[in-house]
């Protein structure tokens, strides 16, 4: 069965679905949201998406965007006309006016790979709330940074506030309410929505955020380095061998597109092991006449200096984010970074052969390994240093920031480690969570789905409903509840435990987030 919906470019045609559990739901998929960013419009800024007559199909997903896949690491897919997002929607005005709350998820996968259509909607659709799924700019197309009007930098996280723009202007006539839109990501995706607070684009568009195992402060997210020195390379990469800032865009903007992605590719996987976050990322904008800028500055800046839009957030993390990072010899053991420049933040700029860099090693050793020699028997502490480096501690931070500017805060950590969880953990012989677990549970795979038990369905059912209540009210809440999501303070400091049993206690790794506080914070006095 079909429906249509007609919304400010035309009317969508889209399709009568069912969730695993039985309820019924209306799909559109590949609606565009902005001008297919092609030919001249490569790299460019996000534009206005232009009008079709008739009757759009709207039943399948539109193209992903332009990536190297990332199991085989040679296929590219998608193409580079990805500006595409999906609507699913419980009810439609024709069947009754509702006026339900808008959750809009933004992928993860380092700004490299990923698509929007992969997170299916059947466990948010049971508790009465509209999911919308999009694809954005990824790698060179999206995070390619000239300081050119042209190539401004930041395309993929606009293209993003071009779909809120769009969700804004069209999802009433989904049932959707425009006033009540809640932003949440994963992974990178946290990392975007999150700098929706300091952003003045999308002021307006967004009244709560959930971000999962990633924010803006992270290094991972955004590092103060060279963007053209990282054009320049990927020229090179093309035989090319170019250095003023006009000339290389003239040149990029017209290689052919499997070229482009070989030659960034190249660059990405042509680094240590150890440097995990993507070769372009985010950055601070030059400004131009007539170009509208995404940052102005470093959200690491921002928030301490309550520069930011307060709306609730939940945040969170798994419990040992960075076990998916580690390297591994052929019998499955870790190898361990002699290296412990990589573990500290890049926002330090301390060089390699800083006397600050061995002191930092020095306390790091002794904080997480007791000076000891690392080795198997201590690589649970490992996995503890990699994932506070890149992921934990400014995770952990975050909330702190927040609290102190009375901004209401839900954070939590996921430990669970059920039948959905992927088999990171389960191959180090490690009890919890890796990065990548918690949303195992939260968005529906018929492969995965098929493998839940009574306690796996447990975890589901209360994220969906947990994060439906928040998007609702900005409370999190759900059946059964046997103990109260407390917001997280700067007394209290609560933190939801997600495992088996779910209990509010007082953040059990402060001691970690202490340490990286002192260390950086004492470097930064210097």
């Amino acid at each position: 069965m079909f429906a249509q919906v007609e919304v400010s470019q035309g009317i969508l045609k889209g399709k009568v679905c069912e969730t695993v559990f039985g309820k019924k739901y209306y799909s559109f998929e590949g609606i565009p949201y902005a001008k297919p960013p092609v030919g001249n419009l490569r790299f460019r800024d996000p534009q206005e998406p232009e009008n079709w007559k008739g009757v759009r199909d709207a039943t399948k997903p539109g193209n992903k965007c332009c990536q190297l896949n990332p199991y085989t690491q040679t296929t590219i897919e998608g193409s580079e006309d990805c500006l595409y997002l999906n609507v699913y929607t419980p009810s439609l005005p024709g069947d009754e006016i509702e006026n339900l709350p808008v959750m809009f998820f933004v992928h993860g996968g380092r700004f490299i790979f990923g698509y929007g259509d992969y997170y299916k909607p059947d466990y948010f659709l049971e508790h009465d709330v509209i999911l919308v799924t999009i694809n954005y700019r990824l790698n060179v197309l999206g995070f390619l940074c000239l300081n050119i009007p042209e190539v401004p930098g930041n395309a993929g996280l606009k293209d993003t506030v071009f779909a809120l723009r769009w969700v804004r202007n069209n999802i009433e006539h989904f049932n959707g309410d425009y006033n009540n839109v809640t932003v949440f990501g994963e992974s990178a995706g946290a990392g975007a929505v999150a700098s929706y607070m300091t952003s003045k684009m999308a002021n307006g568009l967004y009244h709560k955020v959930i971000a999962q195992s990633g924010n803006s402060i992270a290094d991972i997210y955004m590092i103060d380095d060279d963007p053209i020195e990282k054009a320049i390379k990927i020229a090179e990469n093309l035989d090319q061998e170019i250095e003023d800032e006009r000339s290389l865009y003239e040149f990029l903007v017209q290689v052919p597109i499997q070229d482009l992605i070989v030659a960034f590719s190249v660059a990405e996987i042509g680094r240590p092991a150890s440097v995990i976050n993507a070769y372009l990322l985010p950055v601070v904008e030059k400004e131009f006449p007539g170009v509208e800028r995404f940052f102005d500055e470093f959200p690491r800046i921002d928030f301490p200096l309550q520069r930011f839009t307060k709306v609730p957030v939940m945040t969170g993390m798994n419990s040992h984010e960075g076990a998916l990072f580690l390297q591994k010899d052929e019998d499955g053991h870790v190898e361990f970074e002699n290296d412990y420049h990589y573990f500290i933040p890049k926002f330090l700029h301390i060089p390699k052969e800083d006397e600050r860099t061995a002191e930092i090693e020095k306390k790091i050793k002794k904080f997480y390994f007791n000076n000891l020699e690392v080795d198997q028997s201590l690589k649970e502490q490992y996995i503890n240093m990699v994932s506070d480096t890149f992921f934990q501690f400014p995770i952990m931070l975050w909330p702190e920031i927040l609290s102190k500017a009375d901004c209401e805060v839900y954070m939590y950590k996921f430990q669970y480690s059920g039948n959905l969880n992927t088999r990171i953990m389960k191959a180090l012989g490690i009890s919890g969570a890796s990065h990548g677990d918690m949303i195992q549970y939260q968005f529906y795979r018929e492969t995965k789905h098929e493998k839940a038990d009574h306690t796996d369905m447990k975890i589901i059912k209360m994220l969906a409903e947990a994060w439906c209540s928040f998007a609702r009210n900005g409370h999190p809440t759900w059946e059964d509840q046997e103990t109260e999501w407390l917001p997280y303070t700067r007394t209290g400091k609560q933190v939801l435990i997600i495992d088996k049993n779910i209990e509010c206690v007082r953040n059990p790794d402060l001691d970690r987030l202490r340490f990286w506080k002192g260390v950086t914070g004492e470097v930064c006095k210097l």
